[in-house]
This record gives C-alpha cells, structure tokens and sequence, in this order.
C-alpha cells in the first residue's frame, strides 16, 4: 500500500476529510466491496495517520482479498497506535492464523487475552493454534507420533491390502460391503492418483476435493476423512477450518471399522474409520477444536490402533510411552510400535529404535535399532539418518560399524536426499560423522539441501556464509529460513535488520522479525538503540562495514567509547566472549605435547625437592609403559586398565602418540570382538580425543556409552563430566562428577566439580567459593589446578569484595611462578578469569578504591607487612614491601614478572 507520509497534507485536510472517507470506507465494507472500503481506508490513512481503527478495518478488507500478510502489517499498526483494543488482536490472529504462523498467532490470542481473559473468539484461536503447533512440532519431531499419508503412496492402496489377517472380529464391528462402497473406493484412489501427479497444485486439489465430497455424499467413510484433511490443511483454496475437520472426522468415526463381501465371505477394513478414530484421538490429545483431554485422547487411539491404524498405533505407544491418559506401560508401549512398525509406520520405526537402543519394555538391540533407523531414514523421516549416524558413531555395535554411517550418509546424498544432503553438510562444518572439516564442502551440501527446501539447511547456510563476511548472500538465506518459522533464523533476521548487515536497514521489520522470534521487549529495545548508535558511530566517522562480520562492528563501536588507555582492556575483554563464543575449546587441549627427554631431568629435580605431584607425573609414565608391555605380551585387557590408571593419575596426560596408535589398534580390535568392553571404547575415545578426529557431540556418545556398558567406573563418569563441560552443559557436567566422586574419591576431580558450579547460571556464589577452597585444601601446592583455582576464586569475589579478589589473583601468580609451578604444566595466560581479573584490577577506578583500602588489606607480596607499599610498575598488581623487601623480593619479582 503506497500513501503519504505520516503527517503529510493532502487537499482538503482536515478531520471531517478522513472521517467521511472512513464513513465510506463503512459503507463498502458493509456491501462486500473489500477493494473499495480499503481504498478509503489508505486514502483516510494519508490524511491522518495516527487512527488506530483505519488500520484495523483495512486489515479486515484485506483478510476478505486473501492478503493476509498486509492484514498483519496493519493490525500490528494498529496495536501499535493504541495497544488497549482487544478486537484489534482478533484482527491480527486471524491474519497470522491464516498465514499459519500459528506461533505469532497464540502470542496475539495471549495480549488479547490480557485485555479481555473471556473473549470467545481469541480463546477458541488460541487453542486451536497451539494443537495446530502440536500437530507440526509432531511431523517434524517423530518421537510425538502421527503421519497425515494424504499425499503418499499409501493412501492409495487397493482394497486388497486391507484383508483382515490378525484374527476374528466382533460382529458389531462388521457391516457389509456394497456396490456403492466398491464405486467410491475406485473413484477415491482415482482422487489420489491426481493429487500425486498434481504436485500440490490448487486446480489438482480442487479435483480431488470434488471427488471425496461426492463419496462424502455417499456415506464413504474415506471421503470423509479425505476431505477432513483439506479442511485440516487449508488445501485446494480452503480456509484452514479445525472445526469443520473435526466435524468430519467424527462422521467418519460413526461407521463400521470392518465390512464383509458377501460372495466371498471376506471381511475387509472400512478405510478412512480407523484413521478419523485416529484423527479424533489427536485432536483431544491436542486440544484441536475441542477441551483437551488425554484419557478420551487414549480411549480414541486404543480404538484406532485395534482397528488397524498404523498411525493409531504409533500413537497408542507414544501415550503408553509417556503416561499420557493411562497408566506408563513401557512393554505395552514397545509391543504396538512393534505392530505399528511391521506396517511401515516411520514414526513407529523411530520410536521403537528408541526403545530398542535403551532397553526399555524389553532387551537392548542395538543392530535391529539401526536397521530400523535405516528404513524410517529411507523412508525420509526428519532425524532418522541423524539418529542412525549417532547411534553408530556411539559405538553401541562394535568398532567396525563406527564408520558406516559414512558409507550410509554419502549413498543417500548422492540420492539427492535432502535430508542427507543437510546431514553430510552439517558434518563437514562440525568435522563429525567420520568427516573432516571443510567449510567448502559444507556449503556445497547445505545449498543443495537448502535448494530442496530444508528449513534448517537453509538456516545454517546462511550462518556460514556470515562467518565468511558474505553478508549479502547471507541475509538471502536467512530471511528464506526465518520465513519457513525458523526462531532462530527470525532473531538472527531481526538483528541484521537493525544493523542493516547484508541488508538494508529497516528497525520497523527487525522489531517484527524478532518479536515473532519472542525476543522480550526489554531486550528488543536495548538492541534496537544499540544498533542506532552502532550506525551513527559509523556514519559519523565514515567508516565502512563491507569486510566485516556482525560482533567485529559492534567490537568497533565498542571501543570507540573508551579511552585510549582503556582501549586494550575493552578489546580483551570483547576477545573473551568472542572466542568462547566463535571457538569453542577442544578437548584434545587435556593432552599434552611437551618433549618429555627435555622435562624429565627437572621434573626428577622437583622430586628430589619433595614434591609429590612430580612423583604422580613419574608414576604415570610407569603405568603407560606397563600397559605398553602388557600389549606386546597380549594382556589386552591389562593394557586398557593401566591407561586408565595412568589417565587418573596425571594430568595433561604425556601421551607418546605411538603408544597411543598401538592402543588404539588393540582397543578397535578388542571392541570389534566384544562391543560390551567398555574400557577399549574409553581407549579409542582418548584416541578421537587426542588427534581431533571427532566433534565434541561424538565423544560425548561415545563416553556416555562406556558409563552405559559399565555404570559403575568412576572415570567414565568423570570423562563425561569433562566433556559435557566443554559442551557448554554445566549442570550434566556437575552431575556427572558428583557421580564420579561418589563411587571414588579423587581431589583433581574437585576441581572440576568446582568449576562445572562457577560456570553455571544462578548459582550461589557463597557454593563456588567453598567448592574451590575444597579443591585447594585437599590439593598440593604444585597441583596443576591450583593456580586456576585462585583465579576463579578471584573472579568469583570480584563483583562483592574487590580487595578478597585482589588477594586470590595475588595467590594465582604466586601459584604460577617458576618456584611452584611445575615445568611440565601450560601457561594460564590465556585463563579466561585471569584474563578477566587483569582488565578489572587494571581498571583506574578500581585502583583507586584499592589504594584507599591499602592500610587493611593490601599486604606485602613476601613478607605480608602493610607499611611502606609499592606497586609493581610491570604488573600492576604485586605490591611489595620497599623497606624490608627491595633488596631480596623486588629483584626476583622484577625477573619473574610475566605481565
């Protein structure tokens, strides 16, 4: 719609202009003359454009012309001029709901809702939406069960395939098959035939529709659920009705499941019944158009599934499954996917593997998972082949089948699968599935999932090609992403619209995009003015964007409001998130590559001196070696129990690669033999680990699958603890070590226990501090976390107690220095709190306050005295005593000083 500018005059401005246009524009309405009314609508609009009920009544005409999304542009004009009008919300879920964005359209029903909690028509929308929400979140997300087959193949079968074949049924479940019943089944899978060669053409489904109307008319309890299913989907130029297919369903529900053919005595199912019995069950579990309620919901499905639906029975074992209107039967719920499967419901296939894959309601099976990941994959069940790769890269089955899932992957991407294409792309970015990383390769795959049009695919394309810095390319896909209702796609959107990044910026669209996202308010508003200022920065002093991604303009403007002595601070403290953020760590880091012939010698030096984390480091290259002579005299066994002791014992481990190759070899082998020896599968972890030939995700299922195999270990569990920690998981990370920790006792452990807390959010801080004091007491001096230790203590006091920081960051250095250090152990320059710590013990403010504190808190870095300090004018942080200390301290520390 193209009008004037708010505030712009026209001839004959004045208030009675737009009010008698509007009158007009009433008039039309009132007559159905939708193009009309909104004509004196726009032109009202460009008279004065502050009247909140020009855009709600243009709104209406333009959901009477099927433009829905110009009917949502104005309704949320609308609400945006005069937020307090419920029937203002009623125009803008129509409008979404038609659009089927039925997620915006719930968030609309619930502000409305907030003005008036009893309007009818928001409340029936809403319900109605969130199970339209269920019924899609359930196609996409196979463990909720329930395929519509409107569109496949098998909706089509002749009635041949519908011979009963399990046994009797009650006699009041059979009616008899007549001429009328064989003539619309014939006419129906004509429909069918049209609707598969029609490729979802409207002028194809309004043929059909006709079709099943006809056997609808006839009493066809096919043509019922057929033409339910129009309703239900909005197909061939409906309106998307809940009710009316509903309505239908319930029609079709009626009839007999079972009819026999006299002449032959046979008794056939009455297609369509079972499915509408199925059909209604999801709309009481959903709450489609009626109250949910989970026990009618189970009632309906048991109906279903005994009277032959695929889907029905699927669905029975999902509500057994979960407890949903029945009691949990985990057998039960095994058995009808056992049925539901052996009719080739993929759904079924998928949560049955599921089962099989977890022992639940019977035995583990890890091999009939697979196979039955492979035909639901084939099939083209959404995370199927991403299942089956997880499941063999776990190694549930043996070493050998680790790579399969390669053979597998690339077989069907070069189908042109678009699901495999998206996986094989995903595992190229990640460097998982067996597949080295390589970005090209991953682009190559993404776009050729993404022209097939896989939402995600389309999303992570366009999250690639903005790390490459082509942010015109980039905003193409992303946009494509965010309108198939892809949250974070949207949020991403909203935030290159309000930066104008790859795209032209438009605040008004990117307040759109990331409400529809659900970005809070709060947060939209802080990014919106942060944006604005980001784009004046720029102008201002006539710096360009092109080269650059998203945080490196932001990083920019950042600095640009420090000084130039604070500069390098802000820089550093942007780095900390951006590269925890853009690179996460590895955990092939716990290894260490040292040259052992030239550490040795002062490790023996540091033993000789007493300590005893130096004798652990000679114990660990003991027990490495026995485990290499226990190879080479065929105690295979042995040989993985001594790695793992000497893991326990030390770390970073001081691997010798090669020894670590012929483990490794043993481990593949052993693991092939036996898939149950969860201490080769701890090898070949360590193997992955060590060379990174595995994305973090797979050495997690692969560590989870030894703490399965074997619960009772306490390194796996404290394996898994490390990784889900460098997965970002600090509560699975804390769960996992207290498991370690209480079936044996390790201090190192303690450490990681500690940290797992720091690094959670909303934890007690008073916790953190206790759990680290914990570690430090039960540790050496010289243990290698010690240093860490105090500089998340530091971290941790650092907001409530500057001067307790300064003292634990005090207690880091001293901890770091080459007299208590061992030689063997990293350098913690890169430590994100100690990194952190420096930029806030640097801070001038913060260095004043601290002055002024010198008398009570800030002692001597040797001898502990408060009077006569000095501060270290290379660190900035060690004071020392200038009276009793310069001589002896200060020379050392001037030497030692790392700053």
């Amino acid at each position: 719609w193209i009008m004037p500018l708010s505030g712009t005059a026209v001839a004959g401005d004045s208030s009675k202009d737009w009010e008698k246009l509007k009158a007009e524009g009433n008039e039309h309405y009132k007559n159905m003359k939708w193009s009309e009314a909104a004509d004196c609508y726009s032109q009202a609009i460009g008279i004065n454009s502050k009247v909140a009920a020009l855009y709600s009544n243009r709104a209406l005409c333009q959901i009477q012309l099927a433009k829905f999304d110009l009917a949502r542009q104005d309704a949320e004009d609308a609400i945006a001029i005069d937020p307090n009008q419920v029937k203002f919300y009623r125009t803008l879920s129509e409008a979404l709901f038609n659009l089927k964005l039925f997620k915006e359209a719930v968030d609309a029903c619930r502000n409305g809702l907030k003005i008036d909690s009893r309007d009818e028509t928001l409340n029936v929308r809403a319900r109605d939406c969130m199970a339209l929400i269920i019924d899609r979140e359930i196609k996409e997300h196979p463990f909720a069960g329930g395929f519509d087959q409107l569109k496949t193949k098998d909706a089509s079968k002749s009635l041949a395939d519908h011979v009963m074949k399990q046994g009797p049924v009650s006699p009041d479940d059979v009616g008899t098959m007549d001429s009328t019943n064989w003539q619309t089944a014939s006419e129906i899978k004509k429909a069918h035939r049209i609707l598969l060669s029609g490729r979802g053409t409207v002028r194809g489904e309004q043929k059909a529709l006709k079709i099943f109307e006809s056997a609808a008319k006839r009493g066809s309890a096919e043509g019922l659920y057929n033409m339910a299913l129009m309703y239900k989907d909005g197909m061939a130029g409906l309106a998307v009705n809940p009710k009316k297919y509903l309505d239908l369903c319930r029609k079709a529900a009626e009839q007999k499941p079972y009819l026999k053919v006299k002449t032959i005595g046979t008794v056939l199912r009455n297609i369509g019944v079972a499915e509408a019995e199925n059909a209604v069950a999801m709309a009481y579990r959903d709450g489609l158009a009626v109250d949910q309620n989970d026990k009618l919901a189970f009632n309906w499905f048991l109906k279903a599934a005994e009277h032959g639906c695929p889907s029905g029975m699927n669905n029975l074992g999902l509500a057994l499954y979960n407890g949903m209107g029945c009691e949990m039967n985990l057998k039960s719920a095994r058995s009808w996917y056992q049925k539901s499967a052996d009719l080739g419901q993929s759904e079924a296939l998928f949560n049955l593997a599921g089962m099989l894959v977890k022992g639940e309601g019977g035995p583990q099976d890890a091999f009939k998972a697979a196979q039955l990941l492979k035909t639901a994959a084939d099939q083209g069940l959404p995370g199927a082949l991403l299942a089956l790769q997880h499941l063999q890269r776990s190694g549930a089955f043996g070493a050998e089948s680790m790579n399969a899932s390669t053979k597998v992957v690339r077989q069907m991407a070069d189908s042109n699968e678009k699901q495999a294409l998206f996986v094989i792309g995903m595992n190229y970015l990640m460097g998982e599935g067996g597949f080295t990383k390589d970005l090209m390769e991953a682009e190559k795959h993404l776009r050729k999932a993404s022209a097939l049009n896989h939402k995600e695919a389309t999303f992570q394309l366009g999250r690639l090609l903005l790390q490459q810095r082509r942010n015109e390319d980039a905003a193409i896909y992303i946009r494509k992403a965010a309108d198939s209702e892809n949250e974070d796609a949207q949020r991403t959107y909203g935030h290159i619209l309000a930066l104008g990044h790859g795209c032209e910026r438009d605040v008004s669209q990117a307040r759109r995009w990331l409400l529809r996202s659900k970005q809070p308010q709060s947060d939209l508003d802080e990014l919106i003015k942060y944006s604005t200022a980001v784009i004046e920065f720029e102008a201002a002093e006539k710096l360009s964007k092109s080269g650059l991604t998203y945080f490196e303009r932001i990083e920019r403007y950042a600095e640009s409001l420090v000084s130039s002595e604070e500069k390098q601070g802000v820089k550093d403290l942007l780095s900390i998130f951006k590269n925890s953020h853009e690179n996460p760590p590895h955990p092939a880091r716990l290894y260490s590559d040292f040259n052992l012939s030239a550490v040795m010698p002062m490790m023996a030096k540091r033993v000789a001196q007493g300590s005893k984390t130096a004798q652990k480091f000679f114990v660990c290259l003991n027990l490495l070696d026995q485990a290499d002579l226990a190879l080479e005299i065929n105690r295979i066994s042995d040989a993985f129990r001594l790695y793992r002791q000497a893991d326990r014992v030390w770390h970073p481990l001081p691997v010798d690669l090669e020894k670590l190759r012929r483990l490794f070899s043993a481990a593949t082998q052993a693991f092939e033999r036996n898939p149950r020896d969860a201490d080769s599968l701890y090898v070949i972890v360590h193997y992955n680990m060590a060379l990174k030939l595995c994305s973090l995700a797979e050495l997690l299922r692969m560590a989870l699958m030894c703490t399965h195999l074997n619960p009772d270990v306490a390194d796996y569990h404290n394996l898994v603890g490390h990784l889900h920690a460098f997965n970002g998981d600090y509560i699975a990370s804390h769960r996992s070590i207290e498991r370690a920790l209480e079936l044996e006792w390790e201090p190192d452990w303690l450490y990681s226990k500690a940290s797992s807390l720091r690094l959670q959010d909303g934890v007690d801080r008073k916790a953190v501090i206790k759990a680290y004091e914990e570690y430090i007491s039960s540790s050496e001096p010289d243990s290698h976390n010690v240093p860490k230790a105090f500089y998340s203590l530091a971290e941790s006091y650092s907001i409530t107690d500057i001067e307790k920081a300064r003292e634990y960051f005090e207690k880091g250095l001293r901890a770091e220095s080459p007299e208590i250090r061992l030689p063997v152990f990293e350098s913690l320059d890169d430590f994100p709190p100690k990194k952190l710590m420096k930029i806030i013990l640097q801070d001038p403010l913060l260095s004043s306050s601290a002055s002024s504190a010198k008398s009570s808190n800030c002692r001597c870095a040797n001898c502990g005295k408060l009077d006569a300090l000095q501060r270290c004018s290379k660190c900035k942080i060690s004071y020392y005593c200038g009276r009793d200390c310069q001589v002896n301290h200060w020379k050392k520390h001037k030497k030692n000083c790392r700053a």
